[in-house]
């Protein structure tokens, strides 16, 4: 069992990354035209905030336990023990997943939570040294 923490960065993936920019970028060009410049700062500080949070997306594994944190502040505890799956995904859903190249993680009774770590394998081999019952469902790579 390994006892020491280790932080998993989230990948942060270019297309949810394009389409940020993309829908901040037609409103703040729209409110540059007609000259709203208070709206080209709210706007702007909305869309730092944005990308602060997807750069600050981490999954730490320390001892038994699994912490997802976001946005400096926001943290939520997996005991390992209780994961029973993990299962490659691309499900859009709002998540603290910074990309759509995701794992869900299934624990306790019915609860589940999608992550993005940046190293799936080394992220999947680290729960299983802790759990080895954990079970893995992985997509087949197309040739």
């Amino acid at each position: 069992m390994e006892n020491r923490a280790k932080v998993y960065p989230s990948k942060v993936g270019l297309e949810l990354l394009a389409f940020v920019f993309l829908v901040f970028g037609v409103v703040i060009y729209q409110l540059v035209k007609a000259g709203s410049w208070i709206g080209v700062m709210v706007n702007g500080a909305i869309l730092i905030l944005v990308v602060l949070v997807f750069l600050s997306i981490s999954y730490e594994i320390s001892g038994e336990t699994l912490w997802i944190k976001s946005f400096f502040w926001i943290k939520k505890k997996i005991p390992i023990t209780s994961i029973t799956g993990v299962q490659e995904t691309y499900n859009p859903i709002s998540s603290p997943a910074a990309s759509l190249d995701r794992l869900e993680i299934l624990y306790g009774r019915n609860n589940s939570v999608i992550i993005s770590p940046k190293d799936k394998m080394g992220f999947i081999e680290h729960l299983k040294s802790i759990s080895p019952q954990i079970m893995v469902k992985m997509r087949e790579k197309k040739k």
